[in-house]
C-alpha cells in the first residue's frame, strides 16, 4: 500500500523561491519535505536515522497539488534579522535588522492549501510510526513563514488523477517523454541524509546537496500522450570543435586554463601567418572586433578530465571551437593550419610550463584509446537539454547583494554567448556539480591584473529544447572558462575517462 505525507498549509499560499528567485517554486520539491523531517530529527537517534534512510532510498514520489494556482501578484515582504556573525548591524534603531530595506520572497496562491507526496512502497510498521512522529513535529515547508501541519499515513489506494480539474498529479517522467516538457524536481536519494548533515556542519546550504528528477503532469487513464516526435535541436554558437590531446602522461593544472587558451590562440595565429595568410581580416580568429560587431569568435579551450569518479579536473588537451558564421575561406585556412599543413599544430608553449607541451590531433577516426576520451570532440559536442559546467564560469556582471539575482545573471550570460534563454538555472555558491570539476582561485579567473574580480560559479542550465554543443558561457568563454558538458537532470554524472 502507498505511503503518503500530506502537507496542510495554514495559508492558501506556498512560499519558496524556485530556480528563478523572482518566482515561486512549483510544484513543491519533495526534497523540501525531506529536509523538514531532517530538521526536527534527533541526529543521535539511530531509530530515526533508520526511518529517514528508508525514505531517502525509495524511488521519487508522486506529488498532488491544486490544479488552480497562480503566481501571487505581490511577493511576501518582511524585515529579517541579519545572519552576520561578529558584524555590527547597520540598523540604527533595531540592531537585529538590516537597514537596506525589506526582503521579498515569491509565493504562489493556491485554491486549496494542500500538497501531498506519495511513495509507492509501504514502510515497515516501525518506520511508518517514526515518520509520522517526525511529520507531526515539522512546523513549515519552504520558507519559515510557510506554516503547515504535516501528517504521514499508509493509505489503501494510490493518488487518483483527477479529470475534473480540481487537482493535478505530477510523477517522474516516463521513458520517451519530451525532455523540454518536463520540470526538474529535487528529490531525496540514498546518502542524502548524510550529505545534509555534513553540509550543515560546514555551513553550506542544503539545496547544494540536491539532485533533480524530471517530472511531468499525469493524465487520466485513456488520455496518455504518445511519445512526441523528435524535435530538431537548437544549434549553439559554434559549429565545429577541433581537439588535440597532450602527450601521454602530460596534464596541466586547470588554473592555467586562461593561459592555455591564450597560448593556443598565439600558436594558431603564428601558423596562419607562416602559411602566408593575412590574419587582420580574420576577426573571429584573433578576437579583436570593433564595438557593435556581432560576429562570433573562435573559442580556445582547455579540456579537463571531469565527470568520472576518478576525475581530477586537470587539463588533458585543448580544442578550438569554430563559430557558425566563420567565413568559408577563413574556415578552410584555419582547419588547414590546425591539422593539415606540415602536420598541423604539434606543440604548445604555455607560460610557467618549462618545456613546450606536445600535441596530438584527435580526429573522428582516432583510435578508441581510453586516455583520449576527455579530449574527443564528441565529449563536448553533444545535444542535450541540460548542460553543466566542467570549468567554472566567470559571470558577465556582478549579481546583487548577497548573490541576489545571480540566476538572472547566468541566464544573461547564456544569451550573450549566443544560446537560448534557459528555463532553469541552478548555481552553486561553493563546490561543483560534476566529480572532479575544479574550483579556481581569483588569479586564475583574470587575463589581466587590471580586470575587475568578477565572481565565478559552477552552474547547471536547462533549455526549453535540446541545444547542440559545444556550450561555453561567461565572460571568459573564448578562453575556456565556463566550458560545459551535456548531462542529464541528476546533480552528479559519471562518464568520460582520462
Amino acid at each position: 500500500m502507498p505511503f503518503r505525507l500530506s502537507v496542510h498549509l495554514l495559508e492558501s499560499a506556498y512560499q519558496a523561491a524556485g530556480a528563478d528567485s523572482s518566482r515561486a517554486e512549483w510544484p513543491p520539491h519533495p526534497s523540501r519535505l525531506f529536509c523538514g523531517l531532517v530538521s526536527v530529527a534527533d541526529p543521535v537517534d539511530l531509530v530515526q536515522d533508520v526511518a529517514l534512510r528508508w525514505l531517502e532510498e525509495q524511488p521519487a514520489p508522486r506529488v498532488r497539488v491544486p490544479a488552480r494556482t497562480a503566481e501571487a501578484e505581490q511577493p511576501r515582504r518582511s524585515w529579517v534579522v541579519t545572519n552576520a556573525v561578529g558584524k555590527k548591524s547597520s540598523h540604527a534603531v533595531l540592531p537585529g535588522r538590516m537597514s537596506s530595506g525589506m526582503r521579498e520572497w515569491p509565493q504562489r496562491a493556491l485554491e486549496q492549501p494542500l500538497v501531498e507526496f506519495e511513495w509507492a512502497t509501504e514502510p515497515p510498521a516501525g518506520v511508518a510510526a517514526v515518520l509520522e512522529m517526525l511529520a507531526r513535529a515539522t512546523p513549515y515547508i519552504g520558507r519559515a513563514t510557510g506554516h503547515a501541519l504535516v501528517h504521514a499515513q499508509v493509505v489503501d489506494e494510490p493518488l487518483a488523477v483527477d479529470d475534473s480539474g480540481g487537482w493535478q498529479v505530477w510523477g517522474p517522467a516516463p521513458e520517451g517523454a519530451s525532455a523540454w516538457k518536463t520540470v526538474g524536481l529535487r528529490v531525496p536519494y540514498a546518502g542524502y541524509l548524510e550529505r545534509l548533515r555534513r553540509a550543515y556542519e560546514e555551513g553550506q546550504p542544503a539545496w547544494q546537496q540536491s539532485r533533480s528528477v524530471p517530472y511531468v503532469p499525469e493524465k487520466p487513464a485513456g488520455m496518455e500522450e504518445s511519445a512526441d516526435a523528435a524535435v530538431e535541436p537548437v544549434p549553439g554558437p559554434w559549429r565545429d570543435l577541433v581537439t588535440f590531446a597532450f602527450a601521454q602522461g602530460i596534464c596541466l593544472d586547470p588554473s592555467l586554463t586562461l593561459r592555455v587558451g591564450e597560448a593556443l590562440r598565439r600558436e594558431v595565429l603564428a601558423r596562419l601567418k607562416w602559411c602566408g595568410h593575412d590574419v587582420k581580416p580574420m576577426v573571429a580568429v584573433h578576437g579583436h572586433k570593433e564595438a557593435g560587431d556581432e560576429r562570433r569568435l573562435c573559442a580556445y579551450l582547455g579540456l579537463p578530465f571531469v565527470g568520472h569518479r576518478h576525475a581530477d579536473g586537470r587539463l588533458r588537451g585543448v580544442g578550438v571551437a569554430l563559430p557558425h558564421d566563420l567565413p568559408a575561406g577563413h574556415r578552410r585556412a584555419l582547419v588547414a593550419a590546425l591539422v593539415q599543413v606540415e602536420g598541423g599544430v604539434r606543440k604548445l608553449e604555455v607560460p610557467t610550463v618549462p618545456e613546450p607541451v606536445a600535441l596530438e590531433y584527435v580526429g573522428p577516426g582516432a583510435a578508441e584509446v581510453k586516455r583520449l576520451e576527455s579530449v574527443r570532440s564528441r565529449r563536448w559536442v553533444g545535444t542535450s537539454q541540460w548542460w553543466t559546467t566542467a570549468l567554472p564560469m566567470v559571470l558577465d556582471h556582478f549579481p546583487g547583494r548577497n548573490g541576489r539575482g545571480i540566476e538572472k545573471s547566468v541566464a544573461k550570460s547564456c544569451r550573450l554567448a549566443g544560446l537560448p534563454e534557459p528555463v532553469e538555472v541552478q548555481v552553486l555558491r561553493t563546490g561543483a556539480y560534476l566529480p572532479g570539476a575544479p574550483l579556481l582561485e581569483a588569479a586564475a579567473l583574470r587575463r589581466k591584473a587590471s580586470e575587475p574580480p568578477l565572481p565565478s560559479r559552477h552552474v547547471r542550465v536547462r533549455f526549453a529544447q535540446p541545444v547542440k554543443g559545444p556550450v561555453v558561457i561567461g565572460s571568459k568563454r573564448n578562453f575556456g572558462l565556463g566550458l560545459c558538458v551535456p548531462t542529464g537532470p541528476w546533480t552528479e554524472q559519471e562518464g568520460g575517462a582520462a
